[in-house]
């Protein structure tokens, strides 16, 4: 069958999931200890959301793929980082250039990673290259779409309570 992907068993129930980095370790890596590369995959993933925190860029982290399944050695982790309007609109140059890097793919080897904002309806900005799905809608979908997966939501520059730190 041309296109066929195998996808594993999800490790979360549909839906978005809100967690903890160290939550997301003890779901991901933990149960897995003869895997040869999800330790090492973590690893990568906790410096990709470091340098979000040491830049200050608050957003919203779906972290998604075979990394979230029960594949004992996934080749990477899925990772769609989400900004509000505001947040992206006042990027400084440093952050600008961290974005592009990710969306160019010339960042962390090992995190499939990729910077999105979501405009509001009504914004000049909406939607702009058409009605296509973005690729942070496309996650917790199974690749031939026959189910739903779970996904982790990490929350960067956020309170406990879920409210944004505005500095």
């Amino acid at each position: 069958m041309a296109g066929f992907k195998f996808d594993y068993a999800p490790l979360l129930a549909p839906g978005r999931h809100y967690r903890q980095l160290a939550e997301i370790e003890e779901l991901c890596v933990r149960p897995f200890s003869k895997s040869k590369v999800r330790s090492q995959l973590f690893a990568r993933l906790s410096d990709f959301i470091l340098v979000f925190t040491i830049k200050r860029i608050r957003c919203e982290m779906l972290i998604n793929g075979s990394f979230l399944t029960e594949k004992m050695d996934p080749s990477d982790v899925d990772v769609a980082v989400i900004l509000d309007p505001d947040v992206a609109e006042n990027l400084t140059d440093e952050q600008e250039s961290l974005i592009y890097s990710i969306n160019d793919n010339n960042f962390i080897d090992g995190v499939d990673g990729f910077v999105e904002t979501l405009f509001p309806i009504g914004h000049p900005s909406f939607r702009l290259g058409g009605n296509e799905m973005l690729w942070s809608e496309q996650c917790g979908r199974e690749h031939n779409g026959e189910y739903l997966k779970g996904i982790a939501v990490l929350r960067l520059g956020e309170t406990d309570v879920g409210l944004r730190i505005r500095r």
